[in-house]
């Protein structure tokens, strides 16, 4: 571990580090969660200028690189006022931050009321920034299909994986064995993810 490079990953949410150090990984980089970061209001139009603010927020506050993630979510056949798109933890109609429960009611009830199961695609918007304002950005998506059962896991952070079926299986993802679960969700994101870490953070050995 000791010889490991480190990269540090701009979140306060555990299940969104944990997919991204299990996806750099095989990089031999040690993933970095730090503590006491600062608030960022994500009110960008786009969830890339959410995942770049961020980005750049933490950098300067911790003068180091900083990579950060922001997810949107789309249903293709879905009219445009019912689209998540970067405000998946928001409720229509209301200001607070709803709980995970809360979320999970609301999905349950939009996707039942189009027959029960919906495709869906998830939009990971990443950005690696320097302290110097500098910053590097791409974007992974990723096809999924969305159920109203419900699984009887729910994952804290990510409760919509508990609406999400795994494709082999036919189980929703989050009551897969927890290896499992984690390899599916690094898997969303580790090729494009490495790829974009070698061409940037791998490349500037100053960053």
């Amino acid at each position: 571990m000791d010889n490991m490079r480190q990269i540090i990953i701009g979140t306060k949410n555990q299940a969104k580090f944990a997919q991204m150090r299990d996806a750099l990984r095989p990089l031999g980089l040690e993933a970095v969660m730090p503590e006491d970061l600062p608030e960022v209001i994500e009110d960008g139009e786009t969830n890339q200028i959410n995942a770049r603010k961020k980005a750049l927020t933490y950098a300067r506050f911790l003068n180091d690189a900083v990579l950060s993630m922001d997810n949107a979510l789309y249903f293709p056949d879905l009219p445009a006022d019912e689209q998540p798109g970067q405000n998946v933890r928001r409720i229509k109609g209301r200001i607070d931050r709803p709980s995970d429960n809360e979320i999970l009611e609301y999905y349950r009830d939009l996707i039942d009321r189009y027959g029960g199961e919906i495709k869906g695609r998830w939009e990971y918007a990443i950005c690696l920034a320097r302290p110097d304002g500098q910053y590097w950005e791409t974007t992974v998506n990723s096809e999924r299909t969305f159920v109203s059962r419900q699984s009887d896991s729910i994952m804290a952070g990510y409760p919509l994986e508990s609406l999400q079926i795994d494709p082999k299986s036919g189980r929703p993802l989050a009551s897969l064995p927890e290896e499992d679960r984690r390899r599916l969700m690094s898997q969303r994101i580790s090729g494009p993810l490495q790829e974009f870490i070698k061409a940037t953070w791998l490349a500037e050995p100053e960053i």
